[in-house]
């Protein structure tokens, strides 16, 4: 999979997918054969293969080409994955005013773990969409190596070019005269809108005997419909003979539209939002030409194709479609934003009877609480300073916000860790949070572990050995010691810099420790571990993910609601 649909990323379910996507594409991803092969070095150094100083067997690059050789006889495909599992797949995502840590976009985690799959592995299992047709069982048709080019044009007889790229299952002709297959993949409701394209390759110009539609996503696998109106739950296009066919009820039913044939490109959408099924012929939008069942939550893509025709699909994940699928779902989400906008409801549930002193129904006021509370909470006293000057300017008569002092060691901490000063933002902990550290052992350890891989990147071999095996004599456990091992590894590159767990740990790993060390210490202050945007950002997603109206698949809060 190339890429995800325009129209898709507009919706709740490609933005979920996108922003999977996005993180897995974060983390760097050895490809080539000189990535596989140094990412084996590291496993060979991770196992003690090559003693205490891996570095010095880089130079004898004989004994190390063995060493791979061994590991290669295991099977590529073993190797291969044996070079994907450096990565850490968390959740984590942080970025706040250039660099500093999000509370309200960021997740924690309570271990390290560095072991993942491949990504392009993951993120295909993760997103199930349908991306070419299958080959039935007893096949009778000619399907493309991609799975999406179907020709019935000669199905007799096997394809013999050496360079055609269509290959025959069964050379037996059909019995009724009509081939028929189904996308890979269902279509799920929570998709909310799904679209894809047929394009009729070669066939009658007056009309190609072609269908192209839907069928139930609860059918058996086995289950194949011809679109004919012969199976309960299938919707079918027609363009021999412009039918729209449908099976309900116990009963075959017909409407109306237009004929489609040679050069033609048809379209076809559900949309769980009306709980429709919509075509398209040549970029034009012809309407609704089916009403969904109520109790149907998934379908799957299905074609049918008499003798002597062929087709292109296209499922969006490639190249763009020939109907502008974007404006359409975008009039939707306009429509239900126009909904919001008009309801009435206040943008935030507050409490008229309410005692406490933030509540207000201006929205403004409630705003620009919200802005200093989020200033205080993470300890930024200069933006509070000039947001406070300019509400003054403005005529506010609010009283001014200030940084707690417990928040503003938040951010003094933030800052030397993000400058590779461990030791001094572990002294300046202890000395304002004594026990803080000695209840939190995992916290104090990722904290060292960042403190190592800076020994790393300034080039000290000596001293990450000696500050690595003081670490290992005071963290025992075996967990401990397998992340040691993982970052002793980095020993043997040439330039641990550019290795994808050197990177982790100084993006991700980093910004998750300081996230975890702001909850801990407002924890420990009594405050709030959350600033009060993060809490309202993450009961606004938990609201929505509940919700059972299906128009909130048209939309997400952050990137539709909160301009961040």
């Amino acid at each position: 999979m190339s890429s995800f649909p325009s129209y898709l990323l507009k919706l709740t379910y490609g933005y979920e997918l996108q922003r999977r996507g996005d993180r897995l594409k974060s983390y760097e991803q050895p490809k080539s054969k000189q990535d596989i092969r140094d990412t084996m070095v590291t496993r060979l150094s991770t196992n003690g293969i090559l003693g205490s100083s891996p570095a010095l067997f880089n130079q004898n690059e004989e004994y190390i080409d063995k060493l791979v050789d061994i590991l290669k006889s295991k099977g590529l495909e073993k190797a291969s994955a044996m070079a994907s599992n450096e990565l850490d797949n968390d959740e984590s995502e942080a970025e706040e005013f250039g660099g500093n840590v999000d509370d309200s976009m960021t997740q924690t985690s309570e271990g390290l773990n560095f072991n993942s799959e491949d990504s392009s592995n993951v993120f295909s299992a993760s997103t199930h969409l349908p991306s070419r047709w299958i080959t039935p069982k007893d096949c009778q048709f000619e399907l493309s190596l991609d799975g999406l080019e179907i020709s019935t044009k000669n199905p007799a007889k096997p394809v013999t070019s050496s360079s055609s790229s269509i290959t025959v299952n069964l050379p037996n002709h059909s019995q009724t005269g009509v081939f028929s297959t189904k996308a890979n993949h269902i279509v799920p409701e929570s998709i909310g809108i799904y679209y894809y394209e047929v394009e009729i390759v070669f066939g009658l110009s007056s009309g190609a005997d072609v269908t192209v539609g839907f069928m139930d996503g609860d059918h058996p696998e086995e289950i194949i419909s011809s679109l004919r109106g012969h199976d309960e739950n299938t919707w079918g296009y027609k363009g021999k003979d412009a039918k729209l066919i449908h099976f309900e009820d116990g009963r075959t039913n017909f409407k109306s539209s237009c004929k489609f044939g040679n050069k033609d490109v048809v379209g076809c959408g559900v949309n769980f939002i009306n709980d429709s099924i919509f075509i398209t012929k040549n970029g034009a939008f012809l309407g609704e030409a089916f009403q969904l069942p109520s109790h149907i939550n998934k379908v799957i893509p299905a074609i049918s194709l008499g003798a002597w025709n062929s087709v292109s699909t296209n499922f969006g994940l490639s190249k763009p479609f020939r109907f502008n699928i974007d404006n359409y779902v975008e009039s939707f989400k306009l429509d239900f934003k126009k909904k919001v906008l008009e309801s009435g409801s206040p943008w935030f549930a507050l409490n008229e009877h309410s005692s406490d002193p933030d509540n207000t129904t201006d929205t403004k006021t409630f705003i620009d609480r919200m802005i200093k509370k989020y200033f205080d909470h993470n300890g930024y006293g200069n933006a509070l300073k000039a947001f406070n000057r300019e509400l003054k300017e403005e005529g506010s008569t609010e009283p001014e916000g200030s940084v707690r002092h417990e928040n503003g060691i938040k951010k003094h901490i933030r800052t030397l860790i993000k400058a590779n000063r461990v030791d001094d933002a572990i002294d300046t902990i202890n000395s304002n949070f004594p026990s803080l550290l000695q209840d939190n052992q995992s916290v104090l350890f990722k904290l060292e572990c960042l403190k190592l891989i800076s020994v790393i990147g300034d080039k000290n071999e000596s001293d990450f050995l000696k500050y690595a095996q003081n670490m290992r004599s005071r963290y025992p456990s075996e967990p401990y010691h397998k992340t040691l091992d993982e970052i002793s590894a980095l020993l043997a590159y040439n330039d641990p810099k550019q290795t994808a767990l050197y990177k982790t740990f100084t993006d991700f790993e980093r910004d998750r420790v300081i996230f975890n060390l702001s909850e801990l210490i407002s924890a420990e202050s009594g405050l709030p571990t959350k600033s009060n945007f993060a809490a309202m950002i993450e009961k606004a997603q938990s609201l929505e993910s509940e919700c059972s109206n299906k128009e909130m698949r048209l939309v997400n809060i952050l990137s539709d609601f909160v301009d961040i």
